[in-house]
């Protein structure tokens, strides 16, 4: 039975002397894997179609395992992504923890097309040269945005602890273990948080709350890039242990 994939093609590797193993995250099953059969071989047809980070539709036949791939009709290549080094540092750091958040064979069109919108914008963001802390931001709020369509949203309007509503210049806390920010007062007496900013939490609502695409029109100094990171490690490390 040969299925066709609308699949965004995230890695590949060899094996055996001709063949190779192909990781898509699909719009119709989630995260799956194919083998294409001979395409390492100097004339053969499909390997040009199937590189990494490209939009395309595989054909994949499918009885036991995980098929073979039958044919690739490209539909994006994101070449200008794909040749800019701040674009693919940024993106390769995005799908690190892709990588580890998404394991299983499991239909989500809603991470698909998150994932999607994420390289499509980091595209055009090349394509006009933005700056550095521009697909910094972009990458953190498609990361915030995975992790709440995965269940993980960070709450920030109020204490995690005390539910006391947020307000600026008070010294506020994140804490991954409690899913959210921590007041000055109730993170005394807790252990596993980290200090964070009024404009880091201020970035956090709005990623959660707007499309990868306006985050481009975002001033972000480097110093709140840091602590972003930081919240987002916290988080990921909670998520993944």
């Amino acid at each position: 039975m040969e299925l066709k994939y609308t699949s965004i093609i995230l890695s590949k590797y060899d094996i055996s002397e001709t063949d190779r193993i192909y990781d898509f995250y699909t719009k119709e099953d989630g995260r799956i894997r194919a083998i294409g059969r001979g395409v390492r071989k100097a004339k053969a047809k499909l390997a040009g179609n199937l590189e990494s980070l490209t939009l395309a539709d595989v054909f994949i036949s499918k009885n036991r395992g995980m098929g073979n791939i039958t044919g690739v009709i490209p539909l994006d290549g994101f070449i200008s992504a794909k040749t800019d080094l701040v674009a693919i540092d940024n993106i390769f750091f995005a799908l690190s923890y892709f990588d580890k958040l998404i394991t299983g064979e499991e239909k989500d069109e809603k991470i698909f097309l998150l994932l999607l919108e994420y390289f499509r914008v980091i595209n055009e963001l090349s394509q006009e040269k933005k700056s550095e802390q521009k697909a910094e931001t972009i990458t953190l709020g498609f990361l915030f945005n995975l992790a709440g369509m995965l269940g993980y949203k960070i709450i920030t309007e109020y204490c995690v602890n005390c539910e006391q509503k947020i307000c600026s210049g008070n010294n506020n806390f994140f804490s991954a273990k409690r899913g959210g920010v921590l007041c000055a007062s109730c993170a005394k007496l807790k252990t596993e948080n980290i200090q964070n900013s009024d404009s880091c939490i201020k970035l956090i609502r709005i990623f959660s709350k707007n499309k990868i695409g306006s985050f481009s029109k975002l001033r972000v100094p480097k110093k709140d890039i840091a602590g972003l990171k930081l919240i987002w490690r916290e988080l990921f490390n909670w998520i993944h242990d």
